[in-house]
């Protein structure tokens, strides 16, 4: 009889990669959705996965939607709240925005930890409880990085699941998904890649006063880096997050997975994505203080400081996916950049 995992968010970039992992691997994947009739979620059905409607925000939703499992992957999603209410909220400071996220995701975070616990104590069926998390930047920097509230709000839910539920901590693993790759193709802009086109420069000197680099025809592309450009950094192709998690499920419990595809320089990164898309690119290092400016009200910061530190104090002691499968298929980020159409960026 095929076990079942069930898999959060899975009409998302994580989720939906592991939901198609595990069908190809003859599970019974069970996809929990808030909407069970999105086109999103009936597509999900159409390819044989049991689509259920539960709620992070109802937590007793989450209790029958666990049921019966002998996996789960359990991801939240913190830009959402972030983005929905980051303009109001940034005129109240440059913290609030991320404060108000980082409190949703925790509660949601700690909601599926309990809802997991207690399948647990009730059924003792499951085997492996999969968390979606990333590193303590604030905790790894000694506090010089406090606005990374993305990566600090989902290992506050990791030392919940890790200190307040023992007994699902012992059949739980961690992923720790790196800088996505496809960050370029979607969110340029607040990726840091800008056309060399009124492209708004900082001068660092004195002051830092901003000035107005106007068009000089050449069509180069210009990414300003947080941090040493020449920093290695893990980026993940977001479709092979059914691979770390398979490789999680079937590896002994309590690992600490760097979900990575390939690490490498942004230097290297934009020359490859340069030679894919035909373009040219150069990678300048500014200050933290340039991207706050350039997206005020704390965005610009937060997304600078999680470079900056990824760049200064690394990821923390994580194991990589082949320490625990020499023989694990990831892909590289040359394959993926030559796998998407760049005629956008002429």
């Amino acid at each position: 009889m095929a076990k079942t995992i069930v898999v959060l968010g899975a009409t998302g970039i994580q989720g939906g990669a592991v939901a198609a992992k595990f069908l190809s691997l003859g599970w019974k994947v069970r996809g929990i959705t808030r909407n069970t009739s999105s086109p999103s979620a009936q597509a999900l059905s159409n390819q044989g996965i049991e689509v259920v409607s539960a709620d992070q925000d109802d937590p007793a939703s989450l209790i029958p939607a666990f049921s019966g499992a002998e996996a789960i992957f359990a991801v939240t999603n913190f830009w959402e709240p972030f983005l929905k209410n980051y303009v109001e909220l940034s005129k109240q400071g440059d913290r609030a925005a991320g404060k108000y996220a980082a409190a949703i995701e925790i509660r949601r975070g700690k909601a599926i930890v309990d809802a997991a616990a207690n399948v647990l104590q009730d059924e003792g069926k499951l085997e492996r409880f999969i968390w979606s998390t990333l590193p303590p930047f604030k905790e790894l920097s000694k506090g010089k990085y406090s606005y990374a509230y993305h990566f600090d709000a989902k290992a506050e839910v990791t030392k919940y699941l890790q200190q307040e539920k023992k007994d699902l901590w012992e059949k739980s693993s961690l992923l720790n998904m790196g800088i996505y790759t496809t960050n370029v193709k979607e969110s340029g802009d607040a990726f840091g890649l800008k056309r060399k086109v009124w492209l708004y420069y900082y001068w660092l000197r004195d002051r830092g006063a901003d000035m107005i680099m106007k068009n000089d025809g050449s069509g180069e592309w210009i990414y300003h880096s947080a941090g040493p450009s020449a920093a290695q950094h893990p980026f993940v192709v977001p479709t092979d997050t059914g691979a770390f998690v398979e490789l999680l499920v079937r590896s002994p419990p309590k690992q600490d997975l760097l979900g990575v595809s390939e690490a490498v320089s942004f230097v290297k990164f934009f020359d490859v994505w340069g030679r894919a898309a035909g373009k040219k690119v150069t990678c300048e290092e500014i200050a933290v203080e340039a991207h706050d400016r350039a997206r005020p009200g704390g965005f610009g910061r937060q997304t600078a400081e999680a470079v900056a530190c990824s760049a200064e104090f690394g990821w923390g002691d994580l194991v990589l996916p082949k320490d625990l499968d020499s023989n694990i298929k990831v892909t590289s980020i040359k394959e993926y950049f030559e796998s998407e159409d760049w005629s956008e960026y002429n």
